[in-house]
């Protein structure tokens, strides 16, 4: 695979996710077609708990939560890189929790792809201790 497809790739993610953050929860079925069947998806605070998403359901169901606990936020994307099957996506995500209380965390976001191009690995590294609620776990 080429370093430029990884990059498309990942820019179809980040077109997706901010779909999801500026408009309401049913986005994630988009983000989630973007995932393998058998995909595994992780993050920070999923990992605290011992946890990992698998499968478009389960997957869909993060973002889903993603959204509900984040409520108005973006996430600004400054760089990506790529080897050619995986792209690394450094961030920053800001804006207020569905109570109106301000919320800011930076991270990178993980994705690996399989030779059609779908996400087969979705790994967050943040700081949990930037949040005051767990993104994404329904917590």
């Amino acid at each position: 695979m080429h370093h430029e497809a990884s990059i498309e790739r990942a820019r179809r993610f980040i077109a997706a996710l901010h779909t999801l953050e500026d408009g309401d929860e049913r986005a994630a079925e988009g983000i989630a077609a973007l995932f393998a069947d058998d995909a595994r998806l992780t993050n920070a605070a999923l990992q605290l708990h011992g946890h990992e998403q698998r499968g478009a359901a389960g997957i869909q169901e993060f973002w889903v939560n993603y959204r509900r606990a984040l409520g108005r936020a973006r996430s600004e994307f400054h760089h990506i890189m790529s080897d050619g099957s995986a792209a690394g996506l450094f961030w920053t995500t800001s804006g207020t929790y569905p109570d109106g209380a301000p919320l800011q965390y930076d991270g990178v976001s993980l994705l690996e792809f399989d030779d059609q191009g779908r996400i087969v690995r979705f790994q967050g590294y943040y700081d949990t201790r930037q949040l005051t609620r767990e993104a994404g776990t329904g917590a």
